[in-house]
């Protein structure tokens, strides 16, 4: 009896650090599950008021392991960067952005990021709740955020004597094309003011009277002419005193 006691006590005592590795082990799973990491979190208690977006998964058209992040205007870095979970706590950024990967913390409700370059740089903490109504052109829609954003080139054939040299909208240039395709295209920006003016630039040239010229005109679009996919711009010349017209085919 004494001997089985004592080889029931070893038993224990051996398979004791196992229990207590195991309890204390961290679910691969951020959050402590599927549901606790799916959906937007926002940025809240930022020092200088920055507002951010992330959202992971519930993007229309990607894969389930998709992040979005989406720093609004206010903040220096604002616009949209995308990555995906290469782990459940790790992101990994396309490469476009030239970011570090980041580690996905949670403690207790509340979720951070820590940027594995080795710093500890604090980049806020995040809370559950809801995307930014049109925040980086994304909009959440039957519980998924779906792509609104426009692209946009100039249709206009540079074969005559009279050329465009160049276009730019909101300061983003444009491609120009002599037929109706969508295959090369600039994103168009949001614009600015609570309007979203755009500024249209054209820079342009030709041979008049006087010999060679070459000519730069400004126009005032909005943000709102541009609709979700593919924009062309028309250029008409002499639809006044010298004077160039742009307008968004509809």
């Amino acid at each position: 009896m004494n001997l089985f006691l004592a080889r029931f006590t070893l038993g224990c005592l051996l398979l004791a650090p196992l229990l207590a590795c195991d309890s204390s082990a961290e679910d691969d799973t951020p959050g402590g599950g599927d549901s606790a990491v799916t959906g937007v979190w926002n940025r809240f208690g930022s020092e200088f008021g920055y507002h951010t977006d992330v959202a992971y998964g519930g993007i229309a058209g990607q894969s389930s392991d998709r992040v979005y992040m989406c720093e609004l205007p206010g903040s220096p870095s604002a616009g949209l960067y995308k990555g995906r979970l290469i782990s459940p706590r790790m992101i990994r950024w396309d490469s476009e952005h030239n970011l570090p990967d980041y580690e996905v913390v949670f403690e207790d409700q509340t979720m951070r990021f820590r940027p594995q370059n080795g710093s500890n740089t604090f980049l806020g903490q995040y809370q559950k709740g809801s995307w930014t109504a049109g925040a980086c052109d994304l909009t959440l829609e039957n519980g998924q955020l779906v792509d609104n954003s426009a692209t946009a080139h100039l249709r206009f054939n540079n074969s005559g004597e009279l050329k465009i040299n160049s276009v730019t909208i909101g300061g983003e240039a444009i491609p120009i094309h002599a037929t109706e395709t969508c295959s090369v295209t600039t994103l168009i920006p949001s614009g600015s003011g609570n309007n979203g003016t755009l500024t249209v630039s054209i820079n342009y040239s030709g041979v008049g009277v006087e010999g060679p010229y070459r000519r730069t005109q400004n126009h005032t679009l909005y943000r709102s002419d541009f609709k979700p996919g593919c924009n062309k711009l028309e250029a008409e010349f002499a639809c006044g005193a010298l004077a160039v017209c742009v307008y968004v085919v509809p």
